[in-house]
C-alpha cells in the first residue's frame, strides 16, 4: 500500500514537470491582451527607448514655442503666462519620464503611454493663435465695452489651456473671440430713406 503510494506521488511530480510553457498562467493587461509574467518583465525595455524619445520629442517642441517669435510678440504679460505655462506642462513631462524610467512592467509601460498620448502640445500652439487674435482686435474693441469684455474673456480662457485640455476647452476660447468680431461687426440702425419723386413740371 505504501509502494503505491509512493509510486503515484512519483507520477503526479513527472506530469508535473512535462506541462508545456503555454499552459503556465497568464496575466490579463489593461488593454485585454494576455501576457505571460517573462513578457511583463521583458517588454519595458524595448519599450521603454521609444517612451522616452516621445517625451523628449514633446520637450523640445515645449522649448522651441516658449523661445518663438510669436510668443515674444505678445504683450507682456500675456508672454509671462504663456511661458510659465509651457514651463509647467514641461515638468509634468518630466513626471511621466520619471515613471517610464521606473516602470518594470508592461503594465507600468502601458500606463505611461496612455498619459502620454493625451499631453498634446499642440494645445499651446492654439492658445497662442487665440492670444494673438484677441490682441490685434483690442485696438478696435477700444470703445465697446462688451467687445473688450469678450476679448478678455478669450485670453482668460487660452491661459487656461493646458497640454490636457479638451477640444471643448479650446472652442470655448475661439468663442468669446467670435463674440467680439460679432460686436464690432457694423450694423444699419436705420433703413434708407428712398428719394421724393420729383414734382410734375407746371
Amino acid at each position: 500500500m505504501i509502494r503505491t503510494r509512493r509510486l503515484t506521488a512519483t507520477l503526479v511530480a513527472t506530469a508535473a514537470l512535462a506541462v508545456p510553457t503555454a499552459a503556465l498562467p497568464t496575466a490579463v493587461a489593461a488593454d485585454g491582451q494576455a501576457t505571460t509574467a517573462s513578457d511583463a518583465k521583458a517588454a519595458p525595455k524595448a519599450q521603454t527607448k521609444q517612451l522616452l524619445k516621445d517625451i523628449a520629442g514633446k520637450d523640445k517642441r515645449l522649448a522651441r514655442l516658449a523661445e518663438s517669435n510669436a510668443v515674444a510678440g505678445l504683450a507682456d504679460d500675456t508672454e509671462g503666462a504663456l511661458v510659465a505655462n509651457l514651463g509647467a506642462a514641461q515638468e509634468d513631462l518630466a513626471g511621466i519620464k520619471t515613471s517610464v524610467e521606473a516602470a518594470d512592467t508592461t503594465f507600468d509601460t502601458r500606463a505611461a503611454r496612455k498619459e502620454l498620448r493625451s499631453f498634446r502640445v499642440v494645445n499651446f500652439r492654439l492658445a497662442l493663435n487665440v492670444l494673438k487674435q484677441a490682441e490685434g482686435l483690442a485696438e478696435a474693441a477700444a470703445a465697446d465695452p462688451e467687445a473688450v469684455e469678450h476679448l478678455a474673456l478669450a485670453e482668460e480662457a487660452a491661459l487656461a489651456i493646458t497640454a490636457t485640455s479638451t477640444k471643448a476647452d479650446i472652442k470655448a476660447a475661439r468663442a468669446h473671440l467670435q463674440e467680439a468680431r460679432a460686436e464690432l461687426e457694423p450694423t444699419e440702425d436705420t433703413e434708407p430713406t428712398e428719394e421724393p419723386a420729383p414734382s410734375p413740371a407746371a
